[in-house]
């Protein structure tokens, strides 16, 4: 009741203003002009009828059962405040790492003068070992779930009754996470990633609020303006981006649902054979579409350097750098459900998942540095690749095209029929590469145009990376199909 009483007050509020000034206007206008029209009567108490209070409030319920954004916020907030290890949602800020540094600090401290019966008396309130946590689906006990809904409710009705501006999702996010700190739901392990969601939950009101308060100052300006036209316009541009907006999430969620419940499932079931099962096939999808993803990143950067496509580049530059944390996410979740499978096979495949992982991050790097000088010479419009360049490079590029194109074929299948192979052509590419290299090099010896210098060491990085690129290839193959036997 506390929190529905205070979100009607909210919800209800400035429409109802509207409306009476409206009524207010229309009964005792007499000819006079909105502009001149005071509205004093708003001063008063309000007068709600009932069936606008109950409209509404079907309306709330309605929204908040369908609505899958307010669901998500539920989820954030339960996330951030359970006990138990898993998928963190955010990242690490400098700011979390300076807050969780200063804090540990202080604590070494404090914990140094306290007494050590007192310590004691205070671990065995933390001890966990006499619990029957038959339910793993629960992010919270039921003392914290108690202390968050009764703490909640009381400021909350507090607020409302002083007729202070509150948010109630704010409240309840702020008591979730001071209730879970101090029942030590937060770990050495996680602090960092808990700060840096409060942090993030928080700036995003004060930042939502501010722009909310000038983006209301222009669309009045230009609504009074404007007049009907800037109105109608305004109420095209509201449902087009509703729709956009609901659009996009739906998608978002769904791409991002749908590896969640994998892992979810991974973390969730008992029997260690049926996540061990489940996590070769989510790490065989994971090393095949970081396989493809770069080597279709390795075509765009070299078109965008061939051809000169600024555009080309600066897509590649955008999906690379957007690709580094999901896949430091990806691995974190694998991580965790290998310490869920029988012991004897997470022992013997641990090297081999960590050398897999550590080749797709190898991948991004390395295309990341084969990018970035490249962006920056077409950028510049410098002297462009020439053909003799091109047509020396043209055969290497097609050999690394159907090995990676192998390499991933393999991945995907699980058949390893002609591992051996690719790995000795990778090898025997990489020679190639040395060999142009070193031809490279000559070249830059013989010649005496300075205007070419810059041209010249760019190719010779080419090639370099190149030849990591190849490395990347085999590690990751290697390791793979070591991971799978």
């Amino acid at each position: 009741m506390a929190f529905a009483g205070n979100d009607l007050v909210n919800f209800i509020g400035v429409p109802l203003s509207g409306l009476d000034s409206y009524q207010d206007y229309t009964a005792h206008n007499q000819g006079v002009s909105p502009d001149s029209f005071t509205m004093t009567s708003l001063m008063e108490s309000a007068k709600t009828s009932p069936i606008y209070l109950f409209g509404a409030g079907i309306i709330m319920i309605v929204a908040m059962a369908t609505s899958k954004k307010a669901q998500n916020v539920i989820k954030t907030t339960v996330d951030l405040s359970r006990q138990d290890e898993g998928d963190e949602m955010f990242g690490s800020s400098h700011a979390a790492r300076a807050i969780v540094r200063f804090f540990q600090t202080s604590n070494k401290y404090i914990v140094g003068i306290i007494p050590v019966r007192i310590k004691n008396w205070i671990n065995v309130r933390f001890d966990k070992n006499n619990l029957a946590l038959e339910d793993d689906k629960a992010a919270f006990d039921m003392v914290r779930a108690a202390v968050t809904l009764v703490i909640s409710s009381m400021l909350i009705t507090i607020g409302t009754n002083y007729k202070l501006p509150l948010s109630t999702t704010y409240v309840t996010f702020m008591v979730a996470m001071g209730s879970s700190l101090a029942d030590r739901a937060w770990s050495r392990e996680s602090a960092v990633f808990r700060v840096t969601g409060v942090i993030s939950v928080i700036g995003g009101w004060f930042i939502t609020a501010g722009v909310s308060f000038l983006l209301a100052a222009i669309i009045c300006l230009v609504m009074f303006y404007g007049g009907i036209i800037a109105n109608i316009v305004f109420i095209g541009i509201v449902i087009a981006s509703l729709i956009r907006s609901n659009y996009k999430y739906k998608k978002k969620e769904e791409a991002e649902n749908k590896d969640y419940d994998v892992f979810r499932m991974m973390m969730r079931t008992r029997d260690p054979e049926l996540v061990w099962e489940m996590l070769r096939k989510q790490v065989s999808k994971t090393q095949a579409y970081i396989c493809r993803f770069s080597l279709e990143q390795f075509n765009n950067i070299m078109d965008g350097l061939e051809n000169e496509k600024t555009g080309v580049l600066s897509k590649a530059q955008k999906e690379l750098k957007a690709t580094k944390q999901p896949l430091k996410k990806i691995r974190r979740q694998e991580m965790l459900a290998l310490q869920r499978v029988p012991r004897m096979i997470a022992i013997e495949r641990n090297t081999w998942f960590h050398l897999g992982m550590n080749s797709s991050q190898q991948f991004i790097y390395g295309l990341r540095r084969m990018l970035e000088p490249i962006k920056e010479h077409v950028d510049n419009s410098f002297n462009p690749l020439s053909p003799e360049l091109i047509a020396d490079f043209l055969p290497i590029k097609r050999r690394i095209n159907e090995l990676m194109k192998a390499t991933c074929e393999q991945i995907e299948t699980g058949r390893y029929d002609n591992y051996r192979e690719i790995l000795a052509d990778a090898d025997s590419c990489k020679d190639e590469l040395s060999v142009l290299r070193k031809k490279q090099i000559d070249r830059m010896q013989d010649s005496d145009s300075n205007s070419q210098m810059q041209i010249n060491l760019l190719y010779l990085n080419v090639l370099q990376e190149s030849q990591q690129f190849l490395s990347n290839m085999r590690h990751q193959l290697r390791a793979t199909k070591k991971f799978m036997e």
